[in-house]
């Protein structure tokens, strides 16, 4: 198939006049030279500020390289999946509209995919927090080299997000974003793909930037008074990877279980008995242990943000030693509150 471009980047656009301009910058101003390669789609998703107007303003600017789309508001799902439309580059990022690149990353990733092209449909990067935090990603214990990593035997090496990878245009076929999904609709979209090839290129070069909000307005850090968060999660993202691998292997595969016991890990010791009735509080528990009675016991120790004693508590709940699951909780006295 003929491309137009090296790489499109697709921008669901929502409140970020703030960001925008320097989120549009790190994409132009990529070495692998931007009117040349580089697509980006900006897909207003019913914004109400000045967003539009940014966006007109680069557009005028590039009009062979920008595609400007307008629709109603319907959620970053829905503006990724209307912007998948207008792809016509060979490989696609699908980038927040407050978050950037490291001006070389996409000559960096480019590089690896191209030289590695039959092997591998997702090449990820390294994600370094900013604005109001700083340092590296949890997972960036999975950079230690640039390679494309077998996930059979890395299953450590798993990817969770679009917004930091290049995905090969042609492997999206028809994937969609999931609607249904508030949190977690990047890890089962990039999770499917992987499971084509049991393949992830890792980038150690390339540096995707993930802004955390001072303010705290992102959707990701109020996700505990989201409903979404404990119960759509778990039935349209975690049991959706689990069934997906196994239609595809007949068994979950370890790379998967990772995937959703790392997910899991972040919701062992988070407080959230005030967001939730006593009833929906035991639901979602039980949704928990249901889940981590299908992970191997390997995968849970693996965990690197579970302290030893939190693992010994899921492994209890796992093997189905409940009252003694509580019983320790209660003289470890390690946060545990699931």
């Amino acid at each position: 198939m003929e491309y137009k471009y090296k790489i499109s980047v697709v921008i669901p656009v929502y409140k970020v006049e703030d960001y925008l301009r320097e989120t549009a910058n790190s994409v132009i101003n990529q070495t692998i030279g931007f009117e040349e390669n580089i697509q980006i789609i900006f897909v207003n998703d019913g914004s109400p500020d000045e967003s539009e107007k940014i966006c007109m303003e680069y557009k005028q600017k590039y009009p062979d390289n920008i595609i400007y789309i307008k629709k109603e508001n319907g959620g970053v799902s829905s503006a990724r999946n209307a912007g998948i439309e207008y792809i016509q580059g060979k490989y696609v990022n699908f980038l927040d509209s407050d978050d950037c690149w490291e001006s070389n990353a996409f000559e960096k990733m480019t590089a690896l995919f191209d030289e590695n092209y039959d092997m591998t449909d997702v090449v990820a990067a390294r994600k370094k927090f900013f604005d109001g935090r700083d340092g590296w990603h949890h997972l960036d214990y999975k950079y230690y080299k640039t390679r494309i990593a077998d996930l059979k035997k890395e299953y450590e090496t798993v990817q969770l997000d679009v917004t930091g990878a290049l995905i090969k245009t042609e492997a999206i076929g028809e994937r969609r974003f999931s609607s249904k999904l508030k949190y977690g609709e990047d890890a089962v979209f990039v999770s499917s793909i992987l499971l084509d090839r049991m393949t992830l290129g890792v980038c150690r070069e390339a540096v995707h930037k993930y802004r955390k909000r001072q303010n705290e307005s992102s959707a990701l850090q109020n996700e505990l008074k989201s409903r979404s968060y404990y119960f759509d999660s778990p039935e349209y993202f975690h049991k959706e990877l689990f069934r997906l691998s196994r239609e595809k292997y007949g068994k979950v595969e370890l790379f998967i279980q990772f995937t959703v016991m790392y997910d899991i890990s972040w919701r062992v010791g988070k407080e959230v008995r005030e967001y939730l009735s006593e009833e929906d509080y035991q639901k979602y528990t039980d949704t928990l242990t249901e889940l981590i009675r299908q992970i191997d016991d390997k995968v849970i120790l693996k965990q690197k943000k579970l302290w030893k004693k939190q693992k010994v508590y899921c492994l209890l709940k796992k093997h189905g030693f409940d009252k003694a699951a509580e019983k320790y909780k209660k003289i470890s006295k390690v946060k545990i509150v699931y």
